[in-house]
């Protein structure tokens, strides 16, 4: 993965998207037999275009990186993407982690090789690199407020906390994941994979350029200015103090 993600990510067209992703798999009965108790690296991805392409593409990466422990890639219908990246469909006690990487340097992968390698003895159940682009690397004054990041991954680190011992062990590691790879990172936020423990305001701010906060906090000021939708990632009204998201409502 490290000599050949990094390059063949930039020359997949955007009908491609794909992660590389860390993950290990708890030594339960519920887990394949093949992955228990085992931790891998897996590329995966979703391609929606020409079947021939796509088709190359994948066996580009079988080639390159050899036999799979388990290979899934295959047609499949839309209404199955969301098995893509093999999210628990029931509640789990997690948190996470999350940044946006500028590049996959070398010495990016030996930071992230550092955290969740086979020698990190990370208590994490996934660090995924996602790749991005396209849309999102587009002009400034997109519509969408992410049409604009400068980033070629995002990087979600993640850790289930079903026990006490597991909640302190995985936020313990998140600071590791964070510290090592901060040098990396734009600074910038992804509001899609922020949780509630680390959606500081200042987190939340750097998910938006200037231009884009200053017409939410207007739209904010005007359509809710008691801050009555405030159980999410809060934006303020134009003029009033960042929140956390958490605050009691302002008059009646």
């Amino acid at each position: 993965m490290p000599g050949f993600f990094p390059a063949w990510s930039r020359r997949t067209p955007p009908e491609l998207t794909a992660a590389a992703t860390f993950r290990s798999f708890p030594p339960l009965p519920t887990v394949p037999q093949v992955l228990r108790g085992k931790s891998f690296i897996a590329i995966r991805g979703c391609y929606c275009g020409d079947v021939a392409a796509g088709q190359a593409l994948i066996e580009q990466a079988r080639t390159a990186l050899g036999p799979a422990a388990v290979d899934t890639f295959t047609a499949m219908p839309a209404a199955a993407l969301a098995g893509i990246s093999l999210d628990p469909v029931e509640p789990l006690g997690a948190l996470n982690h999350l940044e946006l990487i500028s590049d996959l340097t070398p010495d990016t992968i030996d930071a992230l090789l550092e955290v969740a390698g086979p020698q990190s003895r990370s208590p994490l159940v996934m660090v995924e690199l996602r790749q991005l682009g396209s849309a999102l690397a587009g002009p400034a004054g997109a519509l969408s407020p992410m049409a604009h990041t400068p980033a070629r991954f995002s990087l979600n680190a993640i850790g289930v906390t079903t026990t006490p011992e597991q909640a302190t062990a995985v936020r313990a590691h998140l600071a590791v994941v964070a510290a090592a790879l901060r040098p990396h990172s734009t600074g910038d936020t992804y509001v899609n994979f922020l949780d509630l423990d680390g959606a500081t305001p200042q987190r939340i701010r750097s998910a938006y350029s200037a231009a884009d906060w200053d017409r939410l906090t207007r739209l904010k000021a005007h359509y809710d200015p008691h801050n009555v939708f405030r159980f999410n990632r809060n934006i303020p009204g134009a003029g009033l103090a960042a929140s956390s998201g958490n605050q009691p409502p302002q008059g009646k």
